[in-house]
């Protein structure tokens, strides 16, 4: 077993991983399905490679999922992100551009939802200039959004929140000039202690080499300024995807998509049977203007055509799965009449159970981006009282809470 390093994620991250790589998959459509082959795409025993990458190539995926985000991200934003509550002119100048990268807080929010709902939890980490630093737009304190699966470890007390925390670390990309036309992307893992910080990078040309420390510095606040959104709360820093059951059933309706669509080209190539045939001595050549002969009374040749059978149960069971997704109230899809429908009321109560939930996530990314304002506002000296709250708008409860439109 290798040893740790400062870019191991640690036993918490790992276990969460494992739920974030199907969804993660999945939202990556088609192409990345396919391209995760076997994974995701089992191959049959006795399928050869050949006749896998046939089938795996005409498969499409059905993005339930994906839909679903689309839809329950949209319901808080009828109205653009606000803050409320008389904040200082100050604040109010932030909000237009909380990133220094040009996103405005609803923007901004909207990122933070979408991601909260796909990984169970999401972060914003509050920076700021270097000390001594100075001039310019740089010269304020910005967000930046830390998705779950960038913070590979941390260390804190059970019931902290930004100060407890002793330790995060989280991976970024950087992007650096390589050659006159050419970009390259490094990895670094930032390394976050309350009032200092630490940049790591990999040596060597390639970036292939050890661990090394390569800056570090203070930060002006004594405390780590990350503010932590739940969306599936399972512990300190740990959560689990609301969606995951959603998921699961994506991928099942991938599967049996794979095997509707393989069925069917089956179907529409018949076989031919020929039984005590005459064959010349070239060959059987088939065609018009050719003629074919038997021997004997049980002389036959035909096509043999599929039942259809198989095809009509595979047909049903993508219905069925779409039905059950349909059911969780993730992603509603037409309504469809007849046996094994689902009653309206069954949809309902689901509907209702899924929007608590959204209104939770809802509140909790409020309460999520007040506090990170106001880690802007200890950086620039503004009581926390003029930092404003900020406000999400849906249209009402009723509006989360009707089936028809989740």
């Amino acid at each position: 077993m290798m040893s740790a390093d400062v870019a191991t994620p640690n036993a918490a991250y790992r276990e969460m991983a494992a739920d974030w790589e199907l969804i993660h998959d999945l939202l990556g459509g088609t192409r990345v399905m396919r391209l995760r082959g076997e994974k995701w795409l089992p191959r049959e025993p006795g399928e050869s490679r050949e006749a896998y990458a046939i089938r795996l190539g005409r498969s499409v995926l059905f993005n339930g999922l994906q839909r679903t985000l689309q839809t329950l991200v949209g319901k808080p934003f009828h109205r653009p992100a606000s803050l409320a509550g008389g904040p200082a002119t100050a604040m109010t100048a932030l909000a237009g551009d909380v990133d220094l990268g040009g996103r405005n807080l609803t923007v901004f929010a909207r990122d933070v939802l979408q991601a909260a709902l796909t990984d169970g939890l999401t972060h914003i980490l509050v920076d700021h200039p270097r000390l001594g630093d100075d001039g310019g737009d740089a010269a304020r304190p910005y967000l930046v959004h830390v998705p779950a699966p960038d913070l590979i470890g941390w260390r804190g007390q059970e019931n902290g929140v930004g100060s407890q925390l002793t330790r995060v670390r989280i991976r970024e990309s950087v992007n650096e000039r390589s050659g006159a036309w050419e970009d390259r992307t490094r990895q670094q893992i930032r390394v976050l202690f309350p009032g200092r910080y630490e940049i790591w990078r990999r040596g060597g040309e390639d970036g292939d080499g050890p661990w090394r420390r390569t800056e570090s510095g203070d930060s002006s606040l004594g405390c780590i300024p990350l503010v932590t959104i739940y969306a599936s709360r399972t512990g300190f820093l740990t959560a689990r995807p609301p969606l995951m059951d959603l998921a699961w059933l994506n991928l099942a309706h991938w599967q049996s998509a794979s095997d509707q669509r393989h069925i069917l080209h089956v179907a529409r190539v018949p076989i031919l049977f020929g039984r005590n045939l005459t064959l010349p001595e070239d060959g059987l050549e088939l065609g018009p203007n050719r003629i074919v002969t038997g021997d004997g009374d049980g002389a036959d040749l035909r096509f043999v055509e599929h039942s259809g059978a198989a095809i009509a149960a595979g047909r049903q069971d993508l219905i069925d799965l779409e039905d059950r997704m349909a059911v969780m109230g993730l992603d509603l899809m037409t309504r469809r009449s007849g046996a094994g429908a689902t009653t309206a009321t069954a949809r309902a109560i689901d509907a209702a159970e899924n929007s608590t939930a959204l209104l939770s996530l809802i509140r909790a990314v409020e309460d999520g981006l007040t506090l990170a304002f106001g880690y802007m506002a200890d950086w620039l000296d503004i009581p926390r009282d003029e930092a404003g709250r900020v406000e999400l708008h849906q249209k009402d409860a009723s509006d989360l809470q009707s089936p028809e439109t989740i």
